[in-house]
């Protein structure tokens, strides 16, 4: 398992999966709404993968960083047992 650290504003959170896909998707799920608010902090190699956009508008980026059109989506479909164990892992930490 792999510890990715992330957060939005003040807070810092972090959550234990497999992959860095399964621990993005948690992530969104996490916030919610406000995933664009999300800011990753480690490990450190996940921090070119940011998609922190105020403006809100992140589903581009988020298809891009998991392989095309559509492909954020279609993980969520195809890994919903490892999301929602990962999702059991989130600790807040500030």
């Amino acid at each position: 398992m792999i510890t990715f650290e992330y957060g939005a504003m003040s807070s810092r959170y972090s959550c234990e999966a497999e992959n860095k896909l399964t621990a993005y998707v948690t992530m969104c799920i996490h916030f919610n709404n406000n995933n664009h608010l999300i800011a990753l902090y480690s490990p450190e190699e996940c921090r070119k993968d940011q998609w922190l956009n105020p403006s809100g508008k992140v589903s581009e980026r988020l298809d891009e960083i998991f392989g095309g059109d559509g492909a954020f989506d279609e993980y969520v479909e195809c890994y919903i047992e490892e999301i929602s164990e990962c999702y059991k892992t989130i600790k807040q930490l500030i």
